[in-house]
């Protein structure tokens, strides 16, 4: 059970910043070890507040958003308005559910050809996307009109990346499941909740494992890549 103060938990997107906000500088100094230092803070070392375990922090989280959002929970999924038998909006139906609950994270990868003939492509965090849509944020993709069939699914520069192959522009962005990770000469993301990293290359890659893709050959769109990673909870 939550108690007194724990909506502080709150503040931190992930673990590792909630453990950093009980160090200071100068322990880096003297204590060159990562894991001393974590391990003292976990001790209650300089501090009279409850530290606590990676599984707890995160049980703790979901449970004060629910709490505060009673109605999320319950919230009519994007997907049951699915129209279409289209392969790629069916496969991102299915997995609209797994994805709002944190147990899967899925990145998209599109490429659209407009009306002037020059294409656009970008990998879109799945969720993120979805989240925005359902707090109403400007800009955010509208997932209802999308599987209604009503508007088309478009990369923009908003999302993880996005190329214009038309003026050659480019973008690139952090979201609120993915960092950016640079690796060699192919783009890689790193998953903020379990830290795994994940590649989007066909090219033979040690973290290979953490994901699964998935082409998709659709009417509508084209050809579509789905970039699957099972999201491993702490243990």
């Amino acid at each position: 059970m939550a108690m007194r103060g724990d909506f502080n938990v709150l503040k931190f997107n992930t673990y590792e910043e909630y453990l950093r906000s009980f160090t200071r500088m100068d322990e880096y100094r003297y204590l060159s070890s990562k894991r001393m230092i974590n391990s003292l803070i976990k001790l209650g070392y300089r501090t009279n507040t409850t530290i606590y375990e990676e599984a707890e922090f995160y049980e703790l989280q979901k449970n004060l958003l629910l709490l505060l959002n009673p109605k999320k929970a319950t919230t009519t999924l994007f997907s049951s308005h699915l129209k279409s038998t289209d392969p790629a909006l069916v496969a991102l139906a299915t997995r609209e559910e797994p994805n709002m609950q944190k147990k899967l994270s899925t990145i998209i990868l599109l490429q659209l050809r407009q009306r002037s003939g020059f294409d656009i492509s970008g990998y879109i965090d799945y969720e993120d996307s979805l989240s925005a849509c359902a707090q109403h944020k400007l800009g955010a993709l509208d997932w209802k009109g999308i599987f209604e069939g009503r508007i088309l699914l478009r990369p923009n520069q908003d999302h993880l990346s996005f190329y214009d192959w038309h003026s050659g522009k480019i973008s690139i962005n952090h979201s609120g499941n993915y960092d950016i990770v640079h690796y060699g000469t192919s783009l890689m993301f790193k998953h903020k909740g379990d830290h795994r990293f994940v590649p989007v290359t066909v090219v033979d890659n040690m973290y290979k494992d953490n994901v699964k893709r998935s082409l998709y050959i659709s009417p509508i769109y084209g050809c579509v890549i789905l970039y699957d990673h099972v999201v491993r909870k702490a243990t």
